[in-house]
């Protein structure tokens, strides 16, 4: 038997958490490499209490005493408790009110959070990130409301289909959705899925003209974090193509429109297909610049969208 565990002896814990509700049997190992099979019974962010598989004994073993996979695997079990009330606990909490709330992340990006304090938050819902076009640039944090804010935060899709929802805005159009915009932007995104009870492997992102330029740049340059990518008369350069053919990706462009020529999009996805990728591509007959009012209300891409999970798991 492993002299380290045995000397630590049986001892009751009130402070710790208890072990979710199935039962967790695994072989432990200590940080000098010595190994037991126990069932975890509670645990803390300084210790854990086990029941050994060998006498039945239950005993406290201080994390630091533990390797370092089992140390990253009671931080893990940590993360989730406090995600599970993260909701009325957590540092977002505040901010969770069932409307669209004004907010500035740490990084100085203003942007608009939307969630509900009513889920039930141990479990895990999508995040859609909406990218407006050059035109709602600026400071007051409230131009970049149009386009898909109030489609998907509608009640009755709510219902369907509930998504925490964040609306960016851009600081300066000249920039748009790159360089330190886009890195502030995904640091938010980072912090967010970090605090909140999101899905990582149900993250949609959308923009439309800007925002359709910037969704594609963002897949491109993170093409294994996003579950699907919707653009809106964007577009991307063809040599992109072998980069972005394993990204679910289902644009739109008007064939009439006059402010990004719809072969910006069209060339792009006829090379991905060409290819062979998964992405899709919809050229709206007779239509503008102006396409958010119909593609987004559109069931058919709302349930292709939440249908779809992340490929590459963490």
């Amino acid at each position: 038997m492993n002299k380290l565990f045995l000397c630590l002896g049986l001892v009751v814990v009130s402070s710790l958490q208890a072990a979710p509700a199935s039962k967790i049997t695994r072989t432990w190992k200590s940080a000098d490499g010595r190994e037991m099979q126990a069932d975890l019974l509670e645990f803390n962010a300084d210790e854990v209490r086990l029941k050994r598989t060998a006498d039945l004994q239950a005993i406290k073993v201080p994390l630091t005493a533990l390797g370092a996979k089992d140390r990253k695997y009671i931080a893990g079990l940590l993360h989730e408790e406090a995600l599970d009330v993260s909701l009325t606990k957590g540092v977002y909490a505040d901010q969770i009110t069932g409307s669209f709330v004004q907010m500035t992340s740490k990084q100085g990006l203003n942007y608009q959070l939307f969630g509900n304090p009513k889920w039930d938050s141990e479990q895990r819902y999508p995040l859609v990130i909406w990218l407006h076009g050059s035109g709602q640039s600026g400071s007051d944090n409230t131009s970049q409301m149009g386009g898909a804010t109030g489609v998907f935060t509608d009640p009755e899709r709510q219902l369907k289909n509930p998504c925490f929802m964040i609306a960016p805005q851009c600081p300066d159009a000249d920039i748009g959705w790159n360089k330190q915009v886009a890195d502030n932007l995904m640091a938010l995104v980072a912090d967010l899925t970090d605090k909140l009870p999101i899905d990582t492997n149900r993250l949609y992102l959308t923009g439309s003209s800007m925002g359709g330029f910037g969704t594609f740049n963002l897949a491109l340059k993170y093409p294994t974090l996003w579950a699907a990518v919707v653009p809106l008369c964007g577009g991307s350069d063809v040599k992109n193509a072998e980069a972005l053919k394993a990204v679910p990706i289902w644009a739109f462009h008007g064939d009439k429109d006059d402010m990004v020529p719809v072969e910006r999009t069209r060339h792009v996805m006829k090379a991905i297909a060409e290819l062979g990728g998964i992405g899709k591509y919809s050229e709206l007959t007779g239509a503008g610049h102006g396409i958010t009012g119909l593609v987004y209300p559109n069931p058919e891409l709302q349930t292709w969208m939440f249908a779809r999970k992340r490929a590459v798991q963490e």
